[in-house]
């Protein structure tokens, strides 16, 4: 018999908690850097080249736009000229999540290599 508390217990945990791995300042510059992230922040739909020398280079909802992107501790900080805001970033494959410090999701993606759409 399965206990009720063994199919509880997942529903319960975080979805960005169940498979991605949380990437380290290192991980964050060898495997976003140099790539393009296309993916939803709320309802936003977005895609960031992050070039390698820190200028990100975006097209979104309402064209195109450029920012600034570094990396404090083991995560990863985007400047788009109004605010700076840091966030984690768990890998799982290809799918990317950007959590914020108190875990909360800020936004999905799909890593894809380098600049495809030429941004």
């Amino acid at each position: 018999m399965i206990r009720p508390l063994a199919i509880v217990l997942p529903l319960l945990l975080p979805a960005a908690a169940l498979a991605a791995d949380t990437l380290t300042a290192a991980e964050i510059q060898a495997r976003i850097v140099g790539n393009t992230i296309e993916g939803t922040a709320g309802d936003v739909e977005y895609t960031e080249f992050y070039a390698t020398d820190g200028t990100i280079h975006g097209l979104g909802d309402d064209g195109p736009y450029a920012g600034q992107w570094s990396i404090e501790g083991d995560r990863m900080c985007f400047d788009l000229g109004e605010t700076k805001e840091c966030d984690k970033i768990q890998l799982d494959g290809t799918k990317v999540q950007l959590l914020g410090d108190d875990g909360s999701l800020v936004a999905v993606g799909e890593l894809k290599p380098g600049n495809p759409g030429n941004l």
